[in-house]
């Protein structure tokens, strides 16, 4: 069986404790983690209430709909997980000219040299796509998830703020927070929430003779 579906008014007439551990007992079934943090996000969906709304967890989409939550097991994604997913571990290098295949994306990066800035061009960033000073980063780059007591310094600010508290901010889903790549440089300094928003590290100046240009897209398929 690939899907599990639950019926959420009787899901409702049990205490939360019970609610945890069916829904655990569902994502045991599928053979997927049942990892506590997945666990919440799914009942978080369900005290939303918004028919239609869906979430992707490592393993399993899972969708609400009307009365029913569907948890659904991902195509191909048969193998085993334990609560150390290692979908929850991300770690790989940010090399320019290559792409990075994550989750439910990937990052495109290139490096343009330019022997003088039009700074009208580099003024504004995106959610999606950034830019950075690429010699004056810290190498190399690296794509990680978040970890207890992230901080970062948002564009445009001095202080340095939690991540937890930015996310909260921008209004990311709780069951987001944790499957939102993050590119930091050597040093572990955040430059980039992959959709969010990026650090005040290297900015594009009117000095700045290499451009780091880096692209978030969302898989269509």
């Amino acid at each position: 069986m690939n899907k599990i579906t639950i019926n959420t008014t009787k899901l409702f007439k049990y205490d939360m404790g019970i609610r945890m551990r069916i829904i655990r007992k569902a994502l045991r079934y599928l053979n997927v983690s049942h990892d506590k943090r997945y666990v919440e996000y799914i009942l978080t969906l369900l005290e939303e209430n918004k028919t239609g709304k869906k979430i992707d967890l490592p393993g399993v989409i899972v969708r609400r709909n009307y009365d029913k939550l569907l948890i659904e097991r991902k195509v191909g994604d048969f193998k085993p997980k334990g609560k150390e997913s290692i979908d929850t571990h991300l770690s790989k290098i940010l090399s320019p000219g290559k792409k990075i295949h994550l989750q439910d994306s990937f990052l495109e990066t290139e490096i343009i040299q330019t022997k003088s800035i039009n700074m009208s061009e580099y003024k504004t960033y995106s959610k999606y796509t950034v830019y950075f000073d690429y010699d004056n980063l810290s190498l190399p780059l690296k794509i990680r998830y978040r970890t207890t007591g992230d901080v970062f310094t948002p564009f445009g600010f001095r202080g340095k703020k939690k991540l937890k508290k930015v996310l909260i901010e921008d209004k990311v889903p709780v069951y987001r927070r944790d499957l939102i790549p993050l590119v930091v440089d050597s040093e572990d300094n955040i430059l980039w929430i992959a959709g969010v928003r990026r650090s005040n590290k290297a900015p594009i100046t009117k000095e700045t003779q290499s451009v780091l240009n880096i692209k978030l897209v969302k898989r269509t398929t």
